[in-house]
């Protein structure tokens, strides 16, 4: 049951850190294409 939730959160952590540095990348696109 321990690592069931281990893993849990684990993959929560991933996705929010995958979901940030998405969101990081299209920000950083969009500042970039609207400077130029």
């Amino acid at each position: 049951m321990c690592v069931f939730f281990f893993l849990l959160f684990f993959f929560f952590f991933f996705f929010c850190v995958y979901i940030i540095t998405s969101r990081n990348n299209a920000s950083i696109s969009n500042f970039e294409s609207g400077f130029q």
